[in-house]
């Protein structure tokens, strides 16, 4: 994936986490499919190759991504760490960029509820449940 490629992503989601992803071409809606799985050793999750797609215009990004049941276990304006478990039930402390409101995570830390990250080319972009 090209450099403003990430760029166009970062765009796609709401800070806030209240609102649906929107087409950063014509603002309609987006739709995520997580295809075939990727082989990648160095990662604890089944990363998914991901087409990026908006329902209304020709928007379109090839990426990967894949989905952490956690909790936050310590963030900055830049990092988060998500405390969560392997595929093979061991412990796991993952570390990614994010695009997530400091508000949100803190308030997340403080209640240490279990919520689904969708990570996508290494970053988490929005909190699923």
């Amino acid at each position: 994936m090209k450099y403003k490629d990430l760029g166009v992503l970062a765009d796609i989601w709401d800070k806030t986490g209240k609102h649906s992803p929107k087409c950063p071409k014509c603002g309609g809606s987006i739709t995520i499919i997580q295809a075939e799985p990727i082989l990648d050793d160095q990662n604890a999750y089944i990363p998914y190759k991901t087409i990026i797609e908006c329902d209304s215009c020709d928007f379109k990004i090839d990426t990967k991504s894949f989905i952490i049941l956690g909790s936050v276990k310590d963030f900055d304006a830049e990092t988060l760490e998500i405390a969560s478990w392997a595929p093979s039930g061991s412990r796991v402390l993952s570390h990614y960029s994010h695009l997530l409101s400091y508000d949100l995570l803190k308030k997340l830390k403080k209640s240490i509820e279990l919520v689904e990250f969708l990570v996508v080319n290494d970053q988490v972009i929005q909190i699923i449940g």
